[in-house]
């Protein structure tokens, strides 16, 4: 029976694959609460399923008018976690939840400062290690919410190094995690706040994964998508124009070793 149910359910995502709207629709995670990390709550505009954040929001003008030449990407905040959610329980039964957690936060910082590295030259600007820079647009970061799905801390100590197949499509319909992450971007090291954004997901899906396995990796495969999508962002004219991917992935081979050299 159990196999069985598994068999329906990829029949169905295999039937539904043509209609990316529609899959994009039916796996999207739901907007975790804003906190006050991103301020301007009623000026964040709530974007349809198209866009890859659920809130965006900028002064343009602002950002024209400052002349932006450098980015600088802060570390990421961890104090605006919100409690209350699975994470309270997860970090109850795992003894290196804290420095899992730390981890996390290094590794979105590192993917968003590759993602904008990327970026330098189509966006005209120049990624620096420092907010003091003058004309420097500062990006905070903070991971506000975090549920690791139960199946991959269950897999964790039973399978090694890797992912069982199909952990998003099978595992993850019984019991799918998520991560929320809300980002602003400022003028300078004490600067206004200029942009803000917001956006929870899903734990990513794959048919077939050699991904290297921690019970964080499906968070950090989140985090790099959404860094490189709020760097790409950047070279849009528009938030409609930038595309949100398609919500499965049949081959994935995540690894973070390109961002240990940084």
């Amino acid at each position: 029976m159990f196999k069985a149910k598994h068999i329906l359910v990829l029949t169905m995502l295999f039937a539904l694959v043509g209609c990316k709207a529609t899959l994009t629709s039916l796996m999207r995670a739901d907007p975790v609460p804003l906190t006050d990390f991103v301020p301007h709550h009623e000026k964040l505009r709530r974007m349809d399923d198209s866009c890859p954040f659920h809130y965006y929001w900028a002064d343009l003008d602002a950002l024209i008018a400052a002349n932006i030449k450098h980015v600088y990407i802060a570390p990421v905040d961890m104090s605006y976690l919100q409690k209350g959610n699975a994470w309270d329980e997860f970090a109850k039964s795992v003894t290196t939840a804290e420095g899992d957690l730390q981890d996390l936060a290094n590794f979105a910082q590192k993917a968003y400062y590759k993602a904008f590295k990327s970026q330098e030259k189509a966006i005209g600007v120049t990624v620096v290690d420092s907010p003091d820079v003058p004309n420097t647009l500062v990006v905070e970061s903070a991971i506000v919410a975090f549920a690791p799905t139960k199946s991959s801390v269950y897999a964790a100590g039973m399978v090694g190094d890797f992912f069982v197949p199909c952990l998003g499509l099978v595992t993850g319909v019984i019991s799918s995690g998520s991560v929320a992450v809300e980002s602003r971007a400022r003028l300078g090291k004490d600067g206004p706040i200029v942009a803000a954004l917001a956006d929870t997901e899903n734990d990513p899906n794959a048919l077939v994964s050699l991904s290297k396995f921690t019970w964080t990796t499906p968070a950090k495969i989140n985090l790099k998508r959404i860094a490189i999508q709020t760097a790409t962002s950047c070279t849009v004219d528009k938030m409609e124009d930038l595309d949100r991917g398609y919500p499965i992935e049949f081959f994935s081979t995540f690894s973070d070793a390109d961002l240990d050299d940084m």
